[in-house]
């Protein structure tokens, strides 16, 4: 069944009118007709079941006929933390986190960043949003990860919420991700911070850790930096039991 995140705006009631791009791609790319039944999300968690009413060239609408939690949401956020890359590999760590289940994204800029202006142009910031829906879609999940405004590594400890948190460095060599979340309660947040290219710088790690943050190896391998984030964020998950 086809899903489609929209603004809770477009409900009235059991009634639902939905966005022109989305009645577009309803009415002229997948061709449904009314009495179709399609998946709406309104980024709440929860999930409804809707038949359309009409389609046409004004407008497409449907009844919403059921309403029932997503099953797809991690039980624990993730909150990445990604220093800054090249375009399209800082846009593949969005949908690639996405589909993980990554549940919120804090763009960094780092000493080794190759971008270090922490102003982004709206449509920048807009073609972000379309790849997190795209690819909460796309993985049928409950909800789209928030991205935060890009800060400076210094910004984001300062602002961290009290929670655990992770810091990949490959200078790190005696505590692994699994040691560092054995033992003790499941958290109900976490936080991974992934560095640039380059990696992190040590007057960095020494901060983060300052901070509270522990630092932790993914492995004898040098991972490239979109691999690393995903790879630590897949494997945070898993050792928490939530994929």
């Amino acid at each position: 069944m086809h899903r489609f995140f929209v603004d809770p705006q477009q409900f009235s009631g059991d009634r639902v009118s939905l966005p022109e791009d989305i009645a577009h791609q309803i009415r002229n790319v997948l061709r449904l007709r009314p009495g179709a039944a399609i998946l709406v999300l309104d980024n709440s968690g929860a999930e409804y079941e809707v038949l359309l009413r009409q389609v046409d060239k004004q407008q497409v609408v449907g009844e919403a006929v059921a309403k029932r939690p997503s099953p797809n949401e991690p039980a624990v956020q993730l909150t990445l933390y990604q220093a800054l890359m090249k375009r399209d590999k800082f846009e593949w760590v969005l949908q690639k986190g996405t589909e993980i289940g990554v549940s919120q994204f804090v763009p960094l800029v780092t000493q080794r960043s190759l971008v270090q202006d922490v102003d982004i142009k709206t449509n920048k910031q807009a073609r972000w949003h379309k790849i997190l829906t795209e690819a909460a879609e796309q993985s049928r999940r409950g909800r789209i990860p928030e991205l935060h405004p890009p800060q400076t590594l210094a910004e984001a400890l300062a602002a961290h919420p009290p929670q655990p948190g992770l810091i990949a460095w490959e200078e790190e060599v005696g505590l692994g991700l699994r040691e560092a979340l054995g033992g003790g309660e499941r958290p109900s947040h976490i936080s991974l911070f992934i560095g640039p290219e380059g990696g992190f710088a040590a007057e960095e790690v020494e901060a983060a850790q300052a901070a509270g943050l522990r630092a932790i190896t993914l492995g004898k391998r040098i991972l490239r930096a979109e691999t690393a984030a995903l790879v630590a964020a897949a494997l945070v998950l898993h050792e928490l039991d939530i994929t």
